[in-house]
C-alpha cells in the first residue's frame, strides 16, 4: 500500500482494534528493499518496510507468516521480514515451528499457522529449519493436543484452498472439524482472497476464509495490465472479534469489512447476506456441495480465460513458465 494518508483510510479499522487485547493478522507479503525475487512464480509480491507503520497503528501484535509469498523475495526478504517484526515489537509464528504462547488475564492462547502444499509455496518445512510451516494433519494435531495438554487454546491459522472461491474444499473442511473433535479451538484461514462459510462446530468456531484485509491489484513486469484486477469479491473481508476465557469461547462478532476508495468500510448489510448464504452451504451433504463448488470454480476459470489473448501465452513462453508449471505439479503431487 501506497497511501501516504493511511491513518486516515484505517481510522475507524484503528477505533475498533484499539478495543481489543489482542490483535492478529496474516502477513501475506515479505516486506522488501532491493531485493531480487525468487522461485518460478506468477507473481511476486511485497511490501515496502514503511508498511509496518499500519501494522502498528492497527495495534496488531502478531502475525502468521505461515503462506505462499512469504519466501517471494528469497532468504534476504524472508530475514528481513523478520528483523522488521522485532524492531517494532510485532511477534510472528507459522515458520521454523514457532508458535506465539499470549497469556491475557489468566486466559492462555496458543498461536500456529500452516501452510498447504495446494497454494503452491516455496521453502516449505516440518521441523524447526528456516522455512514455512507446512500443513502435516498429524504434525498439527500433535501440537493442538501438547497446548491443550498444557492448558492452552488453539487458534489456528491455515492458508490453503481454492484462490477467488468462496467455498472451502471438502479437505479443508475435514481437518477443520476432525480438530474440532478434540478440543473447542479458533480455526481462520486465508488463500482465497475471498470470504468463506463460518460455522460453529463442537463448541468451536471455522472461519475458513476471512477475505482480504488490505490487498491490491497484483502486477508482473510482463504487461501493464494487472495478472489479478481487485473484484468487489476481493474488497471484501471479515474482522473476527472475540471474547475467551480459560477453555471456550465466550462470545464473538463477525464485523463485515470493505475496502473503499477513501476509507476502509465497516459493517456492509451485502457481506452479512453473502456471508449467510456460503455458511448456509456448508451444511449440504458432500455431492450437492461439491456440485455447487464445481459450477463456480469452472465459471471462474472461464472468466480468467476470457480476459487473455494470444499476447498473454505469448509473453510466458520462457523457462520461468515452464519452471512454475512444474513445480506445481510437483506441489500438486506433495499434496
Amino acid at each position: 500500500m501506497k497511501n501516504s494518508d493511511f491513518k486516515q483510510y484505517f481510522k475507524n479499522i484503528h477505533t475498533l482494534l484499539a478495543e481489543h487485547d489482542i490483535v492478529i493478522g496474516n502477513l501475506e507479503t515479505p516486506f522488501v528493499e532491493d531485493f531480487t525475487p525468487f522461485g518460478a512464480k506468477s507473481a511476486h509480491i511485497y511490501a515496502e518496510a514503511e508498511n509496518v507503520k499500519i501494522l502498528r497503528y492497527l495495534n496488531v501484535n502478531y502475525v502468521n507468516l505461515s503462506n505462499n509469498h512469504i519466501y517471494d523475495f528469497g532468504n534476504e526478504g524472508y530475514e528481513f521480514t523478520k528483523k522488521i517484526l522485532i524492531e517494532n515489537n510485532i511477534e510472528y509464528f507459522g515458520i521454523e515451528s514457532k508458535q506465539c504462547y499470549v497469556e491475557e488475564d489468566g486466559v492462555k492462547i496458543a498461536l500456529h499457522g500452516y501452510c498447504s502444499y495446494n497454494t503452491n509455496p516455496l521453502m516449505i518445512t516440518f521441523d524447526e529449519s528456516k522455512g514455512v510451516n507446512g500443513l502435516d494433519v498429524d504434525l498439527l494435531i500433535n501440537n493442538f493436543k501438547r497446548n491443550v495438554d498444557n492448558g492452552y487454546f488453539n487458534i489456528v491459522s491455515i492458508h490453503s484452498g481454492q484462490e477467488h472461491i468462496n467455498f472451502p474444499s471438502q479437505d479443508d473442511i475435514t481437518v477443520a472439524r476432525k480438530l474440532s473433535s478434540i478440543a473447542p479451538y479458533i480455526y481462520y484461514g486465508h488463500h482465497p482472497h475471498v470470504v468463506q462459510g463460518i460455522e460453529e462446530y463442537n463448541e468451536s468456531l471455522i472461519a475458513y476464509s476471512l477475505g482480504n484485509f488490505c490487498f491490491s491489484d497484483v502486477y508482473t513486469k510482463k504487461s501493464k495490465e494487472p495478472l489479478i484486477k481487485m473484484s468487489d469479491n476481493n474488497k471484501t473481508g471479515i474482522i473476527l472479534s472475540l471474547e475467551l476465557n480459560e477453555k471456550e469461547i465466550v462470545k464473538y462478532e463477525v464485523i463485515p469489512i470493505f475496502m473503499g476508495t477513501d476509507e476502509m468500510k465497516i459493517g456492509q448489510d451485502d457481506v452479512n447476506i453473502q456471508l449467510e448464504s456460503f455458511s448456509n452451504m456448508l451444511q449440504l451433504n458432500a455431492d450437492d456441495y461439491d456440485k455447487n463448488r464445481n459450477l463456480l470454480i469452472s465459471k471462474y476459470i472461464q472468466e480468467r480465460k476470457n480476459l487473455r489473448n494470444i499476447e498473454f501465452y505469448l509473453n510466458r513462453l520462457n523457462i520461468m513458465s515452464i519452471k512454475m508449471m512444474l513445480n506445481s505439479k510437483l506441489n500438486k503431487n506433495k499434496y
